[in-house]
């Protein structure tokens, strides 16, 4: 008797183990049919018209209109959000000699963002009759055929080896064209931009200044151009309250002098 218990006992166990099997395979079976209809479903959804790109925001642009950035983009529109390079599309947009960075990102449905971080003038180098607009790094912006700015300081006296739009100009004295930029930045710092009109830096080591009245400063290589600027600042002020304005002032040694022109000039000829 108790053998035959235990063959009943056993034989219900083997078959309710089956039937959990069962249940357990055909669970599985509906989740794996659920996960494929859901992946079919995202691949249709994927490259439906409703993925397609139909939207290009720009922003971070002030110095560029929106149009150029498209334009430069050289985007195709109604093309699947998923095909298109965004590498390819940042290079193109930073191909823009006024864009420094691009990022490129995508916003489902069917939006891009172009993001850009934007050049901007520091100052106008004179060259061969024409003038080079170019960012704080020497980074040639625009080429003009006339001086247009009143409010950019003009660099003169570089020699330039070559240079193209959207580069940085390769100078035969690059620490000329690195001293004149630091001296716009340290005239920039101190407030005194609008009042410079010309840097000249044919001698990279000794910089020569025409302010916007036409007073000519002897500059030479300050370790400090901002205090440099500084100090210009008050000499032009105390000048200005004389009226006194036709003189030279000599800041390259340790004492700043100003002569009058006319006997600045006299000395250097004797």
């Amino acid at each position: 008797m108790l053998l035959v218990r235990n063959d009943i006992m056993g034989s219900q166990q083997r078959e309710s183990k089956k039937r959990i099997r069962r249940r357990i395979r055909g669970t599985f079976s509906l989740i794996l049919i659920l996960i494929v209809f859901l992946l079919w479903g995202i691949y249709g959804l994927l490259q439906s018209d409703l993925m397609n790109v139909k939207v290009l925001e720009v922003s971070g642009n002030s110095i560029c209109s929106e149009e150029e950035v498209i334009n430069v983009s050289q985007m195709i529109f109604n093309r699947n959000i998923f095909k298109y390079d965004l590498k390819d599309i940042k290079a193109k947009v930073e191909s823009h000699p006024y864009i420094k960075v691009a990022t490129v990102n995508r916003k489902l449905p069917n939006t891009l963002i172009i993001n850009v971080k934007e050049r901007k003038e520091y100052a106008i180098i004179s060259y061969m009759g024409s003038f080079l607009y170019v960012d704080m790094e020497g980074v040639v912006l625009k080429i003009s055929d006339s001086y247009l700015s009143n409010e950019l300081p003009l660099i003169t006296g570089l020699k330039i080896e070559s240079l193209e739009l959207g580069k940085r100009i390769i100078a035969t004295e690059d620490t000329g064209l690195v001293n004149g930029l630091r001296l716009v930045e340290a005239a920039k710092l101190g407030d005194m931009l609008d009042a410079i009109s010309e840097i000249n830096i044919k001698e990279a080591d000794n910089l020569r200044l025409i302010t916007t009245d036409g007073i000519e400063v002897m500059l030479g290589l300050s370790k400090d151009p901002v205090y440099q600027m500084l100090s210009l600042k008050e000499v032009l002020v105390k000048l200005y309250s004389m009226e006194k304005r036709d003189v030279i002032i000599d800041m390259r040694y340790e004492h700043i002098t100003v002569k009058d022109r006319e006997i600045q000039e006299e000395s250097n000829d004797g």
